[in-house]
């Protein structure tokens, strides 16, 4: 397999990882603390797992970052894309109240959106390295 694939595949799982977990926080809500003086929302008890996961997706995004958004091709991304959308029917298949229908937009938005950015970023960028070696000065 070449690195794109990898990158594609890195994708995949980091989208799916990350919106099982957040699906899962959103479908537990919050277990509001107080004492006294101030309130907190924790994780409310067997909701753990999904805040662990979501927590490692979020801190994967770094190398997702250097190894799939890319402007020189934007194919790799197209993991994120089916990731995303496999997230998108995990949401809708647990609940569809305000904060799932919520959730579900943000996913939606990222399966179409990413890919979409990144290929109209990598031919204007190509698009002015072309014109550069074209129009050198003499």
């Amino acid at each position: 397999m070449t690195s794109k694939r990898w990158g594609a595949l890195y994708a995949l799982c980091f989208a799916v990882a990350l919106g099982w977990g957040a699906t899962g926080l959103v479908e537990g809500g919050c277990d509001w603390h107080n004492d006294g003086q101030r309130s907190a929302c924790g994780v409310p008890d067997g909701y753990g797992w999904y805040a662990a996961v979501f927590i490692v997706a979020a801190l994967s995004f770094p190398p997702l970052c250097w190894t799939v958004i890319r402007t020189d091709d934007w194919r790799p991304s197209l993991g994120i894309s089916v990731g995303a959308a496999i997230a998108l029917a995990i949401t809708l298949f647990t609940g569809v109240t305000r904060g799932f229908l919520i959730l579900a937009a943000v996913e939606a938005a990222i399966a179409v959106g990413v890919p979409l950015i990144l290929r109209r970023v990598g031919r204007t960028k190509a698009r002015a390295k072309k014109m550069s070696r074209t129009s050198t000065p003499t």
